[in-house]
């Protein structure tokens, strides 16, 4: 690692920046390559870009399935047109809708909470801890007799610590949807995220760990609820496409009766990507780890900044390092600096919780209709705003995030964390 003092001129300031370029993007997309390409071409010469039925079918989107279901140790698993309508499709398998709610933790991408909205119920926000997810204490406090899910979100390829949170889960009789969006493979306590619970949610989109673009996965150990879960993305199980009667008649829960659902179908362009993609990820996660582990060392010593709490550190999956800083002034300045230093870094979600997000706080569905705030029969007296869960906005406020590419060479690494000590000199203030 480069030298670095507390004289040292940040970039912002017109200083020379520790690197002229940013590194590469990381996760997925940065081992695309010709095994990609030559499965697309070859989905494409099919003429079956339909999963279900073509000319020459090559059931890309089932070899996705089997090999997610093998690297994660699913049981069952569904693969879906994006990330958001995996929670949809999970949520409509435990039969989630109106008068019903689901607790969410308040920092998470609007996908996870327009997703409860969209089925009908009402999201209930908890405060994070600083592991950047759910608290378990204030999950449990917010339960009411409503409560019939809560939604566990892993940030950033960071797990929530499970333990607690299913713990409380099944004392109260309360499932589990674990949003995996952006950290599908890592684990914690040996057990992929996204198996813990009752169901989990992927996503595919273009910066998650497996990329197709757009794209989502969602698993299941239950029987039961994978086919409910395949049957409303697939229309509702109208036409057996997914699930065919005969299929549904010899599993061990019996046949289910088709119900109202949506076409959220991944196609077969998609799923050969995913496919190809899903094979890259243990090594995508070696490399990320590594690179990470080679940062945090490098700034140990730094001061004035604090580390994420991981639960499990083992099973991160390593695609950043995230610190929280004394104030959210100097959060903001330490973002600006380290990208004046052509070093990556952000806030998530603009350090604020989503309940913040203008649609949230004036409960505004397209048609302002029904539930969940909106309906005569569960009438819910609910405001949003500033001081509803005052911890996680501090925290949010405070955290900044610098991303680690599994493709960073060593001087990468040793750049960023370069840039993290420079600026730390010169942002944080000494006692």
């Amino acid at each position: 690692m480069t030298s670095t003092s507390a004289t040292d001129v940040l970039a912002i300031d017109g200083g020379t920046p520790v690197r002229t370029a940013f590194p590469p993007m990381g996760k997925g997309v940065s081992l695309f390559g010709e095994e990609e390409k030559a499965a697309v071409l070859e989905v494409v010469e099919s003429r079956s870009l339909f999963r279900y039925y073509g000319p020459n079918l090559l059931r890309k989107v089932e070899a996705f399935e089997e090999a997610s279901k093998s690297l994660l140790g699913a049981e069952h698993a569904v693969a879906t047109s994006s990330g958001t309508a995996a929670l949809r499709a999970a949520l409509a398998a435990l039969g989630v809708g109106c008068g019903d709610e689901v607790i969410v933790p308040s920092l998470t991408f609007i996908a996870s909470v327009n997703a409860i909205v969209v089925s009908g119920a009402l999201p209930v926000f908890a405060e994070i801890d600083d592991t950047l997810g759910l608290d378990p204490s204030d999950f449990e406090a917010k339960i009411t007799d409503r409560t019939v899910a809560v939604m566990p979100v892993h940030l950033d390829n960071g797990a929530c610590d499970m333990d607690p949170i299913m713990e409380i889960a099944r004392r109260r009789g309360i499932k589990v949807i674990e949003d995996t969006a952006q950290s599908m493979g890592t684990t914690y306590k040996g057990r992929a995220l996204g198996t813990i619970g009752d169901l989990g949610a992927f996503s595919l989109q273009l910066e998650k760990n497996v990329t197709s673009g757009e794209g989502g996965l969602v698993t299941s150990q239950d029987e039961h609820l994978y086919l409910r879960a395949a049957r409303y993305q697939d229309q509702g199980g109208q036409f057996v496409t997914s699930t065919g009667s005969t299929r549904a008649e010899e599993s061990s829960v019996g046949p289910i009766e088709p119900f109202v659902g949506e076409n959220l179908r991944m196609t077969e362009i998609a799923g050969a990507i995913a496919e190809v993609q899903v094979r890259r990820l243990p090594g995508l996660l070696e490399g990320q780890r590594a690179n990470q582990r080679r940062v945090l060392a490098a700034i140990a010593d730094v001061e004035g900044i604090a580390h994420r709490r991981l639960p499990d550190a083992e099973g991160d999956g390593g695609s950043s390092v995230n610190l929280f800083l004394p104030t959210a002034s100097a959060a903001r300045r330490f973002v600006k600096a380290l990208r004046a230093e052509r070093i990556p870094a952000g806030q998530l979600y603009n350090g604020q919780p989503v309940y913040l997000t203008p649609s949230i706080v004036e409960k505004r569905t397209a048609s302002n209709k029904g539930g969940p705030w909106h309906c005569a029969e569960h009438p819910a007296d609910v405001e949003y705003g500033p001081g509803l869960c005052p911890r996680s906005e501090d925290l949010a406020s405070r955290a900044v995030i610098v991303p680690i590419g599994a493709g960073y060479s060593e001087a990468d690494c040793d750049d960023v964390a370069t840039g993290i000590a420079k600026v730390a000199a010169a942002v944080v203030e000494r006692p």
